[in-house]
């Protein structure tokens, strides 16, 4: 007798951080299409619109309202249980399901329609499958938020509609144009290399010039999707300072707890910072480039910062893993490491200061 034909099995992961109002909260996957209206494949909001905007792109007050159709109930092929506050205020969990190819319906529902960020909690929700990011989200004006995606998923190219800097579906900081710059010679290169744990979603990243937050962020990344490797390339404007910020959500690192997470970072091949992954809520990191010009004086000394005008758009390739999560996640205490580099080196050259 003939045999049967394998079913093409697809992982996709959801990740929720919640608020303090964890039972406000739940979500479904449909199958197909559905939308509330046809605005463009992605969100019937884009997430960042202010309460008079968003009236204005919703169909009706009241339809926003109704919740789910009887067509949209048999579609639904993976939905949340409820989730209990005594459990899940305030801590992180993620829930995996594999679905074959097809078109589905990602919608996320908060009852009161404040979302999971930033009233009550910094709450998000990840959307991924195969390390890739579908969508990212937490503030909400309406009930629900809606995004139509395929599988097998194809990241598109970074939108920003609503002109605040931002890409609409993952909420990092949109490319610049570096088409004027020559690499060597006006930008140098900067690589990031992020392999994260089994809580992905609780990994971010952003990139500053100067020494410290008070500076201009032009690039930033995750959460992430769990046990994945994510791969990040600028061309940085030169004779410039930087400083790289990766957090973690729960305040005890990406190692080793739940996985053995952990990231480097390199220039032309010359090492700058390899982390182990072990840190509390976060990890810094200062350089100069070019590395061959890095001030041998303390990071104090180092050339004043100058106006950054423009840097490429990072390249991210994710290569997921297998991993199991562990329990509810809940994040403790509250500290942080400070790493300098104050020489450009094949191997990395650091020091920790703990604050």
């Amino acid at each position: 007798s003939p045999s049967m034909s394998p079913t093409i099995c697809i992982p996709i992961e959801v990740g929720i951080i919640f608020d303090e109002y964890a039972g406000e909260t739940s979500w479904k996957v449909l199958r197909g299409a559905h939308r509330k209206q046809p605005i463009r494949r992605g969100f019937n909001d884009d997430g960042n619109s202010t309460a008079e905007e968003v009236e204005g792109k919703v169909a009706s007050a009241a339809d926003d309202q109704q919740g789910f159709t009887a067509q949209e109930q048999e579609t639904t092929v993976w939905e949340s249980i409820y989730y209990n506050p005594n459990n899940f205020n305030s801590r992180a969990d993620t829930f995996n399901q594999c679905l074959p190819p097809g078109t589905y319906t990602f919608v996320f529902s908060d009852r009161e329609a404040d979302g999971i960020c930033c009233n009550h909690g910094e709450g998000v929700y990840l959307l991924s499958t195969e390390g890739k990011v579908v969508t990212i989200g937490g503030e909400m004006y309406t009930k629900e938020r809606r995004y139509v995606f395929d599988l097998p998923f194809e990241e598109p190219e970074a939108v920003d509609e609503n002109d605040d800097g931002l890409d609409d579906r993952t909420g990092w900081v949109m490319p610049f144009d570096s088409s004027k710059y020559i690499e060597g010679e006006t930008c140098e290169n900067f690589h990031l290399e992020l392999k994260t744990d089994a809580y992905g979603l609780e990994t971010t990243w952003a990139l500053f010039e100067g020494s410290d937050e008070s500076g201009r962020m032009f690039a930033s990344g995750g959460p992430y999707a769990s046990d994945a490797v994510y791969e990040v390339d600028y061309c940085l404007p030169s004779e410039q300072e930087y400083v790289l910020y990766v957090y973690d959500w729960a305040r005890e690192g990406i190692c080793c707890e739940s996985g053995n997470g952990g990231y480097n970072v390199t220039s032309g091949g010359h090492v700058i910072f390899e982390s182990t992954g072990v840190f509390d809520d976060k990890e810094i990191t200062q350089f100069y480039l070019p590395l061959a010009d890095l001030p041998s004086s303390s990071p104090s000394e180092a050339p004043a910062r100058s106006q950054m005008s423009a840097t490429t758009f990072p390249t991210i390739s994710p290569t997921p893993e297998t991993s199991t999560p562990g329990e509810i996640r809940e994040g403790p205490g509250s500290s942080f490491h400070t790493t300098l580099v104050p020489t450009a080196s094949p191997s990395p050259a650091s020091s920790t200061i703990d604050e």
